[in-house]
């Protein structure tokens, strides 16, 4: 595997994802009953945005840190800021991923496991979270732990599928593990990210979450460039099943306020939409 995140730590898609799954979080932390959560392909869990990698690729300059810049004040955005301990006027040093914005957010009663395939990102993981709640790293393979960890005791909780699209048949493997994993939990809160690099792409996407056949698919996109003005992503997508009550609209409010600071005039397009029904037609 070559993808090392490293060199897109904090950049726009990471700050759509991540803001969309700390809304997630606070919706099960509503409910004082434990949750579980579950992170496929947890990285390292803290970036340093002052890294030489970080730098080079200039990513988190045009996210996460232009996003501090310019919204600091958004009402929309005060969540994501707290959970990535942002501060107005103050410049973020290092920036916490999936796995340890998930870790962070436990309560006695939850636990968490986060999974990695590659044993320096998942050591790095160990030692970043390692004294925040219940939790639990795990050097594996992310689909497989979707068959190993699910359904959780708790029976309530959410799953963060977050592979780097490296494989050519990334999609399939995916789809496989994921209806499984919706068979052996058809109640849990999935998150699933993917990739925009093209409009013919995105309509792919799309396709193939409706083929799911499964109910209440939430579709959450956030674009910030033209096709033509873009060597890599345009924008990314994720796909949330069964979403917290209201989050359709907070997430409405969130990526309208990420697209308004970071995406040049006229470019991109912030997208959250059913995809779904409540139930599907037999």
């Amino acid at each position: 595997m070559n993808y090392r995140h490293l060199y897109h730590a904090g950049n726009f898609a990471d700050v759509a994802k991540h803001a969309a799954l700390v809304e997630c979080l606070a919706a099960l932390k509503r409910k004082d009953k434990a949750f579980f959560a579950l992170d496929t392909h947890a990285g390292g869990a803290v970036y340093d945005l002052r890294s030489a990698e970080a730098r080079k690729s200039g990513e988190a300059e045009r996210g996460v840190l232009r996003l501090l810049e310019r919204g600091s004040s958004e009402p929309a955005l005060a969540n994501y800021f707290a959970a990535i301990g942002a501060r107005a006027g103050a410049r973020l040093a290092r920036y916490p991923g999936s796995a340890a914005l998930i870790a962070a957010a436990l309560r006695p009663q939850d636990r968490a496991i986060l999974v990695e395939a590659v044993p320096a990102e998942a050591r790095a993981a160990e030692r970043a979270v390692r004294s925040r709640g219940r939790v639990r790293v795990e050097i594996a393979d992310g689909y497989a732990a979707l068959k190993a960890q699910l359904p959780p005791l708790e029976r309530r909780g959410l799953v963060l599928i977050d592979p780097p699209y490296e494989a050519v048949d990334e999609w399939r493997t995916l789809r496989h593990a994921f209806l499984e994993a919706y068979r052996r939990w058809p109640t849990g809160l999935y998150l699933i990210w993917y990739p925009i690099r093209d409009v013919g792409q995105r309509r792919a996407a799309l396709t193939r979450l409706e083929s799911l056949r499964i109910p209440k698919i939430l579709s959450a996109e956030l674009a910030i460039y033209t096709e033509s003005a873009a060597a890599g992503l345009v924008g990314s997508g994720l796909a949330i099943v069964n979403p917290p009550f209201g989050l359709d609209a907070r997430l409405g409010e969130i990526y309208a306020a990420i697209h308004r600071h970071l995406a040049a005039a006229g470019a991109g397009y912030a997208q959250v939409a059913r995809l779904t029904d409540e139930r599907m037609a037999q």
